[in-house]
């Protein structure tokens, strides 16, 4: 091969590596910016998820204030908490408690009033299996806890009968059990360290 051709390779060859890499940086480009967008949209609608779940959880509240939370170890462990606020008197705590179900981590919301009553909890994330687990996250067992004061929580298999059993969902006791102990666990973080209004 003569040398004319020898350059006239090269340059087609740096010429398409030239077009491979402004194609693959342009594509790179296009995509960051995409997944930033979708981020922000994607933390947008888990804020307002978790501001309707606080105005659900504590009706009664017309703000809510940030509340520093001690970090805790464990598979259930409050991981936030508001104080929820009627003009300047105190109604009562949101928490926002991880504890870990059937099909991977479940995130939720615990009201609790001044005397430690639940007030209500919804469930903000969760994996559990459909039409099982994830029923979980509709009223017919979060409804359960609305109002409980017999503390701790346990859950039963068929219908609950004393004041402290929360019926289980039929074929996910994992998750029925997983909910009940974020419960018990808000109340539990409540009772040691938010009861009267003074974070200890």
């Amino acid at each position: 091969m003569n040398a004319a051709a020898e350059e006239t390779s090269l340059h087609k060859a740096l010429r398409l590596g030239g077009t491979l890499f402004l194609v693959t940086a342009v594509t790179g480009l296009v995509l960051g910016g995409v997944e930033r967008g979708t981020r922000t949209a994607i933390l947008k609608a888990r804020m307002a998820d978790q501001a309707d779940a606080l105005r659900n959880v504590m009706p009664d509240a017309e703000t809510f204030k940030a509340v520093d939370v001690a970090p805790e170890d464990g598979t259930v462990v409050v991981t936030g908490a508001q104080e929820a606020l009627k003009g300047d008197a105190r109604v009562g705590y949101c928490l926002t408690v991880s504890t870990k179900g059937y099909g991977g981590p479940i995130s939720m919301v615990v009201g609790l009033k001044e005397d430690g009553s639940v007030s209500a909890i919804r469930i903000l994330t969760h994996a559990e299996t459909p039409g099982l687990g994830a029923r979980s996250a509709e009223p017919a067992f979060y409804r359960q806890f609305d109002g409980r004061t017999a503390l701790p929580l346990k859950v039963v298999k068929g219908a609950a009968g004393a004041g402290d059993e929360i019926s289980a969902i039929s074929g996910a006791t994992i998750t029925s059990t997983a909910v009940t102990a974020g419960v018990n666990a808000a109340e539990d973080y409540w009772s040691r360290n938010l009861k009267g209004g003074e974070s200890r």
